[in-house]
C-alpha cells in the first residue's frame, strides 16, 4: 500500500500493518524466558528485608547442602570491579551487585542460589541466613533533609546525590517588582511495570561471554560487563530478544545483568534468572516521586515573567546505573512548556532515602514538569481572574515566534502549538457537552488540559558521562535485489521493525516486503545506544537516510553504466533505474545488484565491487554538557502536544473515571499513523494509571505494594474513548522530517485529569489540586476540605 506524494509513490503517512506482528501474534516470539540451553541451571536470588542495616555475615551452609544446588554466593564471593561511577558531576555511589557491607533498601540483592531448576533454587535461597544489623531508616526526602538524620553513605556528610543550585539575576529582578503566585506540586511513586519483566540468560562457551538479557540498549550493557567483569568487549556478545515492553525501565543495568554473566563464568554452564512479579515490585526500578516547589513572577495581564524554583526527587538508594536523577534534569526543562517564559532559576536536588532505587519511566521527568506549570498555570488564573485558557493563549508559542529558544535553553525549531492548543480545547468543549447532553441531574463531570513540549533524541552524556547520541545502520544489497538493514536501536514493541523497513523501502524505492531487519545483537548490528527518549525513527533514520543515499549514488553509478547513460539522466521509481522520458530503458536493483556482487565485471571504471554502505548519524545542535550560561540543548527536536481529558467524579465515593480524552500532537512526518496512534493511545493509558490508581507507598522503609493486590493497573474498562489528530508536517531539523512519538501519551494524563476533577468539583469548592495520584480517598479529602 502506498501514497503519492510530489507525483511519486511514498510510504511515508502510510497505514502500514506492522511487519513483526504476524510472528508476535502467533505466539512465534522469542523472549529472554523462552531461551533455554543444554545443561541450564537456573538463579534465585536472596534480598534483604532491612531498609538500611550493616552486613555482619551471610551464613550459606544451609543452601549448599540442599539438593540439585550448584552454588551460593554473597558479595565476599565476587571477584568483580564496583559498578562504574562515570558522572563527574554527582556524588559517586561505588555499589556491588550483590551488598556486601551494607543494604539500603528493602529488595536489595545479598545472595544468589544456583540450582537444577527455579524451584531447588528458591527453596534453597530460603535456607541463606544473612546476618543484618538494623540501622535508622530514612523514609522520606524531608527526612532525608534534616539536620539530624541518618546518612545512607556517611562519606558524603548528607543525602543529596545531586545538588543544583542556579544564580540567575534577571529571575530576582523580576521577583522584586512582580507578583507572585506559588505552588508545591508532587508526583507519586510508581512502576513502568512491562507485561514482560526482566530477566538475563548467560554462557561462557570458546572463552566467549554471550548474554540474552532485556534491555534497551545491548551496547552499553556490553560496556558495562566488559567494566565489571575485566574483559574486553570484543569478548562478550550480548543479545537482546524480543521484548514485553521496556518503556525506560530497561534502559537501566541491574545487579542481575552482571551477576548471571558471573555465575556462568564461574559454573562453566549456562545461567538463567527470570523475574517473578514480587521482584519487580520491590527491584525493578521506581520512578516519578517529585515534589516541584514553583513560583512564578507574574505580570498584570496574568503572563509569566520568570519562574523559580526547586525540583526535589526521591531517588531511593540511587543503586542503578545510569542514576536516576536524568528525569529531574528533564521535569527543569519541561517546566516552561510552551510558553514565552523569558527566565527561569530552578534548583535541583536529588534526594537518596531507603527506598528501591528511582529510574527511566516513559516521559523521563516531562510529566513532572508539565504537572506542575499546568497546574501553576491553572492557579495563576483563578488568583487574578484571568480564565485559565485565555491566560494560555496570552503567553502560548505561534508559529511567527519560531525559531525560539526557551528560558531552559531548548531550541525549538518548529511546531504546532497554538494550532494544538486551540483544537484541544474545541475537541475538549465538544465532549464534555455531549456528556453532559446524556448525564443524569447532579453528575459532577468537567474537562482539563495540559500543554506541553517534549525533547526527543536526547543526549545521554549527561546522565552517563560516556555516550552522547549517535546510532549506526548498515544496509545491504543481496544478489537478488532484497535489503538487509542492521541498526543499533531496540525493539520493544512499538514496532521498530516496520518503521526501520519503511524507511529503507522509502530510501531505495523497493517494496517493504524486500527489507529484512536486524537489530539487538552486537554481533550482527552496528553500534547503537538503543531505544529510548523516543529517538529510534530519529536517529536510525538519520542513519539509514546517510547510507541509502551511499546505496543510491552507487547504484545509479552501475545502472547508468549497464544503460549507457548519463547518470545524471536516470531517476529511481518502484525499483527501477530508468531514463527520463525513456520508461521502457531501465535496469532494476536486482540488475544493478547482480553486477555490483557476482558479475563484477560489468562495473564501470572506478567502482568497486559490493553493494552495501554503514553511515552514522549524531543529531547536530545538542548540547552534551550545560553551557556556561546553564542553559542547555539537550534534545535533537521537540514534540509539542495539547490534551484534554473528560471525567466524571462520584462526590460520594471519590472514584473517578476518565469517560472521554483527546490528544492533538505535532511529532512532525508521521511515518505510520498506526504506529504512532498506538503509541499515543498506550502512553494515555499508562498515563491514567500514574495519575488515578497506581502507587508505591512505603512505611518505616518497608515496601506496602509488593504484589498486583496492592498495586493497582488500570484495565481496559478504565481507558475511554480516545481521540488522537496529527498536526504539523514534516521538521526542517530531522531526517525525514520526523521526530518521535513514543512518550506523547504519557506526559499530559497529570496535568490534564487534575484540571478535570478539580473543574468537575468546582461547584463544592474544590480548588488547588496539586498532588497524585488522586485515589478516592484523595478525591474525599479535597471534597471534605472544601466543605469544611
Amino acid at each position: 500500500m502506498q501514497a503519492m506524494q510530489g507525483g511519486r509513490p511514498t510510504l511515508l503517512g502510510v497505514r502500514t500493518p506492522r511487519v513483526e506482528d504476524d510472528r508476535l501474534l502467533t505466539g512465534r516470539g522469542r523472549y529472554v524466558a523462552d531461551v533455554v540451553l543444554p545443561g541450564m541451571v537456573e538463579a534465585a536470588f536472596v534480598r534483604s528485608d532491612a531498609p538500611h542495616a550493616l552486613v555482619r555475615g551471610v551464613d550459606k551452609s544451609a543452601a549448599l547442602a540442599s539438593p540439585g544446588v550448584h552454588g551460593v554466593f554473597d558479595g565476599a564471593d565476587l571477584d568483580l570491579d564496583a559498578v562504574p561511577d562515570r558522572m563527574p558531576w554527582v556524588r559517586a555511589v561505588r555499589h556491588f551487585p550483590l551488598a556486601r557491607d551494607r543494604v539500603r533498601y528493602v529488595g536489595c540483592p545479598l545472595a544468589v542460589v544456583v540450582a537444577d531448576d527455579r524451584y531447588l533454587a528458591e527453596d534453597a535461597a530460603e535456607l541463606v541466613d544473612a546476618d543484618l544489623q538494623p540501622l535508622p531508616t530514612v523514609d522520606t526526602v524531608d527526612d532525608a533533609l534534616s539536620p539530624d538524620t541518618a546518612l545512607l553513605y556517611p562519606d558524603w556528610g548528607d543525602n543529596l546525590l545531586l545538588s543544583v543550585e542556579p544564580d540567575n539575576a534577571e529571575v530576582d529582578a523580576a521577583f522584586e517588582r512582580l507578583r507572585t503566585v506559588s505552588g508545591t506540586f508532587t508526583t507519586n511513586r510508581h512502576s513502568a511495570v512491562p507485561l514482560e519483566g526482566r530477566g538475563v540468560v548467560a554462557e561462557f562457551r570458546d572463552d566467549r561471554l554471550t548474554v540474552w538479557t532485556s534491555t534497551q540498549a545491548a551496547y552499553v550493557v556490553r560496556a558495562m560487563l566488559a567494566t565489571v567483569l575485566g574483559m574486553p568487549e570484543r569478548d562478550i556478545r550480548v543479545i537482546t530478544p524480543d521484548l514485553g515492553g521496556g518503556f525506560g525501565q530497561k534502559n537501566e543495568i541491574y545487579p542481575e545483568e552482571y551477576l548471571v554473566p558471573w555465575l556462568a563464568m564461574r559454573l562453566r554452564r549456562p545461567v538463567r534468572w527470570i523475574e517473578d512479579q514480587h521482584e519487580h515490585l520491590i527491584a525493578a526500578t521506581h520512578a516519578r516521586d517529585t515534589r516541584i516547589d514553583l513560583s512564578a513572577a507574574v505580570r498584570e495581564d496574568g503572563t509569566i515573567a520568570a519562574l523559580r524554583g526547586r525540583v526535589r526527587t526521591d531517588l531511593g538508594s540511587g543503586e542503578i546505573f545510569p542514576a536516576g536523577y536524568g528525569p529531574s534534569l528533564v521535569a527543569v526543562g519541561s517546566l516552561c512548556g510552551p510558553y514565552r517564559i523569558p527566565h527561569q532559576a530552578i534548583a535541583v536536588q536529588g534526594v537518596v532515602t531507603n527506598k528501591t532505587p528511582t529510574g527511566g519511566y516513559r516521559g523521563f521527568g516531562a510529566p513532572e514538569g508539565t504537572f506542575a506549570i499546568e497546574r501553576l498555570v491553572d492557579k495563576i488564573g483563578r488568583e487574578l481572574g484571568i480564565d485559565p485558557l485565555e491566560l494560555r493563549r496570552r503567553m502560548i508559542l505561534t508559529p511567527h515566534d519560531l525559531p525560539y529558544e526557551t528560558a531552559a535553553g531548548a531550541r525549538l525549531v518548529s511546531g504546532t502549538h497554538r494550532e494544538a492548543f486551540e483544537r484541544a480545547v474545541e475537541l475538549g468543549e465538544r465532549m464534555l457537552a455531549e456528556e453532559r447532553s446524556t448525564a443524569e441531574p447532579g453528575t459532577h463531570l468537567g474537562v482539563g488540559y495540559a500543554t506541553y513540549v517534549e525533547g526527543v533524541a536526547s543526549t545521554t552524556f549527561s546522565i552517563t558521562g560516556t555516550w552522547s547520541s549517535q546510532d549506526s545502520a548498515d544496509v545491504r544489497f543481496d544478489s537478488d535485489g532484497g535489503v538487509t538493514v542492521a541498526v543499533g536501536i531496540s525493539a520493544m514493541g512499538q514496532g521498530t521493525h516496520t518503521m526501520v523497513a519503511t524507511l529503507v523501502a522509502e530510501s531505495l524505492s523497493i517494496p517493504i516486503e524486500q527489507v529484512r531487519v536486524v537489530m539487538g545483537d552486537t554481533d550482527t548490528a552496528p553500534f547503537g545506544l538503543g531505544s529510548w527518549a523516543s529517538r529510534g525513527t530519529l536517529v536510525a533514520g538519520g542513519a539509514i537516510e546517510r547510507a541509502s543515499e551511499v546505496l543510491r549514488r552507487k547504484g545509479t553509478d552501475i545502472a547508468a553504466h549497464l544503460l549507457e547513460a548519463s547518470p545524471d539522466d536516470l531517476e529511481l521509481t518502484e525499483g527501477r533505474f530508468q531514463v527520463r522520458g525513456s520508461p521502457g530503458s531501465s535496469v532494476s536493483w536486482a540488475q544493478v545488484a547482480q553486477s555490483a556482487l557476482n558479475r563484477t565485471f560489468e562495473l564501470p571504471p572506478g567502482v568497486e565491487p559490493g553493494l552495501e554502505a554503514r553511515a552514522v548519524y549524531e543529531p547536530p545542535g545538542l548540547d552534551h554538557v550545560p553551557r556556561p550560561d546553564g542553559k542547555m540543548n539537550a534534545a535533537a527536536s521537540y514534540t509539542n502536544a495539547t490534551h484534554a481529558a473528560v471525567v466524571r467524579v462520584d462526590a460520594d465515593t471519590g472514584v473517578v473515571e476518565v469517560v472521554r480524552y483527546a490528544v492533538v500532537h505535532d511529532c512532525g512526518r508521521v511515518i505510520n499513523p498506526l504506529t504512532v496512534a498506538g503509541q499515543i493511545h498506550g502512553g494515555v493509558a499508562q498515563g491514567i494509571g500514574g495519575t488515578l490508581y497506581e502507587q508505591l507507598p512505603y512505611e518505616d522503609g518497608q515496601p506496602l505494594a509488593t504484589t498486583f493486590s496492592e498495586y493497582l493497573l488500570p484495565s481496559a474498562r478504565e481507558i475511554p474513548s480516545m481521540l488522537v489528530e496529527e498536526l504539523g508536517g514534516p521538521a526542517p531539523e530531522t531526517p525525514f522530517g520526523a521526530k518521535g512519538a513514543g512518550e506523547a501519551g504519557i506526559i499530559g494524563p497529570p496535568a490534564a485529569i487534575a484540571g478535570a476533577v478539580e473543574n468537575a468539583l468546582e461547584p463544592l469548592g474544590v480548588t488547588g489540586i496539586d498532588t497524585t495520584p488522586l485515589t478516592p480517598r484523595v478525591v474525599r479529602r479535597l471534597i471534605e476540605e472544601a466543605r469544611s
